[in-house]
C-alpha cells in the first residue's frame, strides 16, 4: 500500500490554530478539495510541515512577549506623557519601543524650532515698531513746539531809490537818410547800372531813360523859337518912323521870350532822362527792368529805387508821460539788439517832438548811433535804455511785500518784533520792484509774501531771505544766447504722415 502521510491543514498564516491535544491531530484531517496522495502535493505538505512551529515554541514565544509587555507597562508608569497625543501613539506602537525615540526627538524638535520662530516674529515686530514710535513722539513734540511758537517771517529792508534810474524801451530803427527816387520825365527805361546793396556816390547815374515823345517836342519847340527870334528881329529893325507901332514891337519881344522858356523847359525835361542818386548810400530797392514804363506819377509802385543812409542809424522811441521830464538832448542812451546779446551800442538823443501824442500820452524821440562797422541794419528791432535821473526822492520795494487785495496799497512792517500795516502810495512800477512815493522813508523791515493771517500787533519771528547760490561756473563766463525760432540746419522730426508717405512708395 502506498505511504499516507498525516494530513494538516494548509493556511499560509504561521499563527493558525494547530490542535491542542494528541487527540486532535489522531482525527483524519477535513476534506479541502486536495488530493495529499498526489507525489507533488505530498512533498508540499512535508514542506509546510517543516516549516510549522512546535508547541513548546509558541509557549516560549507567548511567554517572550508577555514578558515584553510587562515591561513596556512599567515605562509608560514611570514616565509621564506630555500630551494625549503621545499617550495614543506609544499605546499604538507598544509593540515597537525602538520607533518610540525617533518620534520623541522629532516633536521636541518641532516645538523648539515653533518657539525660535516665535522669537524672531517677535524681535522684528520690537524693531521695527520701536523707531516708529520714537518717530511719533518727536513728531508730536514737534508739532507742540510749533504750535507754542512764534510765526517766522521773512522780511527785506525797502531800499532808497538810487539817483538815476534804468528805463528800457522798444524803439523802431531807421537809417539817417532815406528816400525813393521816381522818373521825372516820360519814357521807358533803356538800361540801369545799379541794384540792391550797390553802394553809391552822390551824382552817380543809377538808370537812363528814352524820351522819344520829348525829343520831338525840343524839336518843335526850337523850331518855334527861330520863327519867334525872327519875326522881333525884324519888327525891331524897322527904321521908318511910324510903320510899326510900339505894342506889336513889344508883342514880337513877348512871343520870343515865351518860347525860349519852352525850350529851356523841354531841355530841362531831358536832362532827367539820366536818374542819377541823390546822396550818397546804398540801394535798398530796384523796382525797374529794361523796357519798364515810367512816368512822372509819384503813386506807391511807380519808384524806381530807393537809397538809404545807414553810416548812422536813428531808432525813434516813445517815452512814456511819467519820464518826458528827464529826456533832454544830448542824453546817454544804450541801444539793445537780440542779435547781439553780449554788446550794446551807444547813442545819444538828437531830437524830441516836443509835443505828446494824445492817444499814447508819449513823447516820440529820436536817438543817433553810429553805425560806422555796419551791424546794424535799418528796420531792426532794438531796445533803448536811458539812464534816467530822478526828479524827487523815493524809495524802492520788492513787488511781492505789497498785501494781496484790498482798497488801498499796503506793505506789512515789523517793529519791535510786531506786526504793523502800513499805506503806501505807489509810484512807477518797475516789474520786480516798485517805487513808493509816500508812505517810506527806507531801511523798514516789509514781510515777504505776507499772508491773511497775520494781525496787526502779533508778535513774529523774523528770519532773513536766503541768498541764491552763485553758479560753479568762471566768472567771465557768458550767458548762452537762446536758440533761434527757425535753425534750418536742425535736424527734420519725421512725422506719422511722413511715415504713412514712405509705407505707400513701398507699397
Amino acid at each position: 500500500m502506498p505511504f499516507d502521510p498525516p494530513k494538516r491543514p494548509h493556511s499560509d498564516d504561521p499563527e493558525a490554530e494547530r490542535p491542542t491535544n494528541q487527540d486532535d491531530e489522531d482525527q483524519p484531517a477535513a476534506d479541502d478539495g486536495v488530493n495529499h496522495n498526489s507525489p507533488e502535493q505530498a512533498v508540499r505538505d512535508h514542506m509546510h510541515f517543516g516549516e510549522s512551529e512546535s508547541r513548546e515554541e509558541k509557549k516560549e514565544r507567548e511567554a517572550a512577549e508577555a514578558e515584553a509587555k510587562e515591561k513596556a507597562d512599567k515605562g509608560k508608569k514611570n514616565k509621564k506623557p506630555t500630551d494625549a497625543a503621545d499617550e495614543d501613539t506609544e499605546e499604538e506602537d507598544e509593540d515597537d519601543t525602538d520607533a518610540e525615540k525617533p518620534k520623541s526627538r522629532s516633536k521636541r524638535t518641532f516645538w523648539i524650532v515653533m518657539l525660535l520662530v516665535v522669537a524672531l516674529f517677535i524681535g522684528l515686530l520690537l524693531v521695527g515698531l520701536l523707531p516708529r514710535l520714537k518717530k511719533d513722539k518727536a513728531r508730536k513734540e514737534e508739532a507742540q513746539a510749533a504750535a507754542n511758537a512764534l510765526p517766522i517771517v521773512t522780511v527785506e529792508p525797502a531800499k532808497k531809490a538810487p539817483d538815476t534810474t534804468r528805463v528800457e524801451l522798444p524803439a523802431n530803427t531807421r537809417s539817417n537818410r532815406e528816400t525813393y527816387v521816381f522818373a521825372r520825365t516820360n519814357g521807358f527805361v533803356q538800361s540801369w547800372y545799379a541794384d540792391i546793396g550797390a553802394k553809391v556816390r552822390r551824382g552817380q547815374l543809377l538808370a537812363v531813360v528814352a524820351t522819344p515823345e520829348l525829343d520831338q517836342q525840343v524839336v518843335q519847340a526850337r523850331a518855334n523859337l527861330n520863327l519867334a527870334r525872327t519875326t522881333y528881329d525884324r519888327l525891331r529893325n524897322i527904321e521908318l518912323p511910324g510903320a510899326i507901332s510900339r505894342q506889336e514891337l513889344d508883342q514880337g519881344q513877348a512871343q520870343y521870350e515865351a518860347q525860349r522858356a519852352i525850350v529851356n523847359q523841354l531841355l530841362a525835361q531831358q536832362a532827367f532822362k539820366r536818374v542819377t542818386a541823390p546822396f550818397s548810400g546804398i540801394v535798398t530797392q530796384r523796382s525797374i527792368e529794361v523796357g519798364s514804363l515810367v512816368s512822372t506819377s509819384n503813386a506807391e509802385g511807380t519808384q524806381l529805387f530807393k537809397l538809404e543812409q545807414t553810416d548812422t542809424i536813428r531808432a525813434f522811441v516813445n517815452v512814456p508821460q511819467n519820464f518826458v521830464p528827464s529826456i533832454r538832448t544830448g542824453l546817454p542812451a544804450a541801444v539793445i539788439v537780440p542779435e547781439f546779446p553780449d554788446r550794446t551800442f551807444t547813442g545819444r538823443v538828437s531830437r524830441e517832438a516836443g509835443a505828446l501824442v494824445p492817444e499814447t500820452r508819449t513823447l516820440l524821440t529820436e536817438v543817433k548811433v553810429p553805425n560806422n562797422e555796419q551791424l546794424l541794419r535799418p528796420g531792426i528791432f532794438a531796445q533803448v535804455r536811458f539812464q534816467v535821473p530822478r526828479t524827487g526822492a523815493s524809495v524802492v520795494i520788492s513787488a511781492n511785500t505789497l498785501v494781496p487785495g484790498g482798497l488801498e496799497q499796503r506793505v506789512v512792517m515789523v517793529r519791535d518784533k510786531k506786526i504793523h500795516y502800513q499805506v503806501i502810495e505807489p509810484g512807477r512800477d518797475f516789474g520786480d520792484e516798485l517805487e513808493v512815493a509816500k508812505g517810506l522813508k527806507g531801511g523798514e523791515l516789509l514781510v515777504v509774501n505776507p499772508t491773511e493771517t497775520l494781525r496787526e500787533g502779533q508778535e513774529v519771528e523774523m528770519r532773513k531771505p536766503k541768498e541764491e547760490k552763485k553758479s560753479d561756473g568762471p566768472t567771465g563766463a557768458k550767458p548762452k544766447s537762446p536758440d533761434p525760432l527757425y535753425n534750418p540746419n536742425r535736424p527734420r522730426v519725421s512725422t506719422p504722415g511722413d511715415e504713412d508717405k514712405k509705407k505707400d512708395k513701398k507699397n
